[in-house]
């Protein structure tokens, strides 16, 4: 076999949830969030050419993002039944860029005068500035703006970070609950989030 050229993906086509409503769905992808509806596609009863299981129907819908790629959505014809796998929400988000930070800005007032709820801003280490919203099926939504592109620095501290990680979760450190209390810093005040691991 000739040796691999391939490079890193070239980008996010998409990324694909589940929903209960496509019609609210619809909505905040398009109003609140602002994205254009590219198209849907309906599919179901026939067996999956991989696996030869049958799938159910499904109603299958897209959503544009300013660069080209896409939030889609897949409604099942039989409602599923959201359980909870033990993973923190924080972990599972969606995050989107903006432009500035006064186009954050824009956004949060855009948020709230939709009705949706919005948290932040929030401060990660003067690297991103973020708000969150939830939509419609619990999908925590970053906007962030990234306020300077990675660098070397950064690559080595990260590998010392992970390194000293590693040997800390390996250690009677993180073997044990351990609460780590983050402050977050608003806009308008400090945001605290408790952060337990173990």
């Amino acid at each position: 076999m000739a040796p691999s050229t391939a490079t890193a993906p070239g980008g996010l086509n998409h990324y694909a949830y589940a929903t209960n409503d496509m019609v609210k769905t619809h909505k905040f992808w398009t109003e609140v969030m602002r994205c254009k509806f590219l198209g849907a596609q309906r599919q179901g009863g026939e067996p999956d050419k991989y696996s030869g299981e049958t799938l159910g129907s499904f109603l299958h819908c897209f959503y544009g993002l300013a660069d080209g790629s896409a939030v889609a959505f897949f409604e099942l014809a039989n409602n599923f039944t959201k359980t909870d796998d033990g993973i923190p929400a924080f972990t599972k988000h969606l995050a989107l860029s903006v432009n500035s930070r006064d186009e954050l800005y824009d956004w949060m007032a855009h948020f709230k005068s939709c009705g949706v709820d919005v948290k932040g801003e929030i401060d990660h280490d003067g690297l991103w500035y973020s708000i969150y919203v939830i939509d419609p099926n619990g999908q925590m939504v970053e906007l962030t703006w990234q306020s300077r592109a990675f660098n070397e620095k950064d690559v080595e501290e990260g590998l010392e970070i992970m390194r000293q990680w590693r040997e800390d979760k390996a250690g009677v450190l993180l073997t044990h609950k351990v609460a780590t209390h983050h402050r977050l810093t608003f806009q308008s005040g400090v945001f605290n989030m408790w952060l337990e691991y173990g």
